[in-house]
């Protein structure tokens, strides 16, 4: 027989899981099914189609430019940019246009100095535990998808000081370049670029930055073939980075 205490003890209460709610919408010539509260610009877009119609019908806009590389982007982790475009500075412009058109915060209000401690997350840490080291795993995620902020910030962000930032951001840029690793080739080659672009770079910057220069097409392209998928980019790596 149940003790009464038993008996008088509250269920344990299961919290269903949180479901996401997607709204489908045609965006230029292609459907989706959208959690509009992550785009701002679409969830007003929606309210306002929403209560300007008599009846109800299907969300419709016109394209959007690089659309699909922005959502992957907000919906898969910022890293996933520089996997689904080649490194060409242009098209990084049009898709920081067109995350600015659709009211996405890619910093989410990280500083400079927020987004440079994010890219050396990626690094493997040790702790010394009853005599032996202990590695704490680097966050390779959440570093590569730091790298696409820092992209941003460069390419649309404002600057303070431009001299004191140019400084800050430069130490940022070589350390996505000289971690190979952790960063592979589009976005050592995009970031780098983008810097070139936006502040003034001394003959002694250019000659760092050099020194991690990869040019061998072959290995470029094998890079290219091991950049893994998010469930699998966290797995360990082997070889030389550069470490400050």
């Amino acid at each position: 027989m149940a003790e009464a205490s038993d008996l008088l003890k509250s269920p344990k209460v299961t919290e269903p899981p949180h479901l996401t709610t997607t709204t489908p919408i045609k965006i230029g010539d292609k459907n989706y099914h959208i959690e509009l509260s992550k785009i701002p610009y679409l969830s007003a877009f929606a309210n306002f189609e929403t209560k300007a119609q008599t009846q109800p019908k299907d969300l419709v806009h016109g394209p959007i430019t690089h659309f699909d590389v922005a959502l992957k982007g907000i919906e898969s982790g910022f890293r996933q940019c520089f996997r689904s475009l080649p490194p060409d500075l242009a098209q990084h412009h049009a898709l920081c246009e067109t995350y600015e058109f659709l009211c996405v915060n890619v910093l989410s209000g990280q500083s400079l100095s927020e987004v440079i401690g994010d890219l050396k997350s990626g690094k493997d840490d040790y702790e010394l535990e009853y005599k032996y080291y202990r590695t704490i795993k680097g966050n390779k995620s959440k570093a590569r998808d730091a790298a696409y902020k820092l992209l941003h910030l460069i390419l649309s962000g404002e600057f303070k000081d431009e001299k004191k930032d140019s400084a800050k951001v430069y130490n940022a840029v070589m350390f996505v370049v000289s971690h190979a690793n952790t960063f592979k080739w589009r976005t050592r080659k995009v970031v780098r670029a983008a810097y070139e672009e936006r502040f003034v770079v001394s003959v002694k910057q250019t000659a760092g930055l050099d020194m991690w220069e990869k040019t061998d097409a072959a290995k470029l392209a094998k890079e290219d073939d091991e950049d893994v998928t998010t469930e699998e980019e966290d797995s360990p790596q082997y070889g030389s980075d550069y470490s400050d």
